[in-house]
């Protein structure tokens, strides 16, 4: 069996097929100076003759030996798989394309965005995939000719919705948290399960606190005010 078909990931699947190719070339290097030497030509001082200009290729290699060792990082440390979401120096994109110099990703706005493999070793890296929930937070704002009542009325229905959809997790803290300037706000915390899709359970979580509100007469606030005017 191949052994890109033993690995674990699509990135191993991707990068060993470059680390044989790097294998196979210094094996032919070896092979070259092995025919050399057996040819009667001394390889010693032709490699000594070109000492100085090794240099300056080495110099001018320098970008390129760095994002080598970048993607070497990259299969080491594994901090991402290929289809991994991340976030890394402005960027938020899906892993397309893991290369021996750079990495490519697909921006949110469908764009490709190629990233040198040295900018990983270097830049701290949010994998937004790793993520086990996706939090959602939101404050209900209610009119304050609310009572007790309908706060708790409110506060219940909230955790029939949550309980009932089946992409959200149980952990779900809901409190009366504030007395705002124009309403009376409710915390509602909860978390999309992985996997799921995150912008459609948002809207049915919103649509059924929308239906189940109005069905109740639990009315939203809007920013108001009541001004009095006294006469003397």
């Amino acid at each position: 069996m191949p052994i890109v078909e033993k690995s674990k990931s699509d990135l191993d699947d991707q990068i060993l097929p470059i680390i044989r190719k790097g294998l196979k070339l210094i094996v032919w290097i070896v092979a070259i100076i092995v025919g050399l030497n057996n040819a009667g030509i001394q390889v010693g001082p032709l490699l000594a003759g070109l000492g100085i200009g090794g240099l300056v290729f080495a110099l001018a290699a320098q970008d390129s030996v760095a994002n080598l060792f970048g993607g070497f990082t990259i299969f080491v440390d594994k901090p991402f798989t290929l289809k991994d979401r991340i976030k890394i120096n402005g960027f938020d994109g899906t892993i397309k394309e893991v290369g021996i110099r750079s990495t490519r990703l697909v921006t949110l706005e469908g764009r490709t965005v190629t990233v040198p493999n040295k900018v990983f070793t270097g830049s701290p890296i949010e994998n937004v995939s790793s993520e086990p929930t996706r939090k959602v937070v939101l404050n209900l704002g209610l009119t304050y000719d609310m009572d007790d009542k309908k706060l708790e009325m409110a506060i219940e229905l909230l955790k029939r919705i949550a309980a009932a959809n089946d992409n959200v997790d149980e952990n779900t803290p809901i409190g009366f948290n504030q007395f705002g300037d124009f309403a009376l706000n409710i915390l509602f915390i909860y978390y999309i399960k992985k996997g799921s899709d995150i912008l459609g359970t948002q809207t049915e979580i919103n649509l059924e606190i929308l239906k189940q509100f109005n069905k109740n007469k639990l009315e939203f606030a809007f920013p108001s005010q009541t001004i009095f005017t006294k006469q003397i």
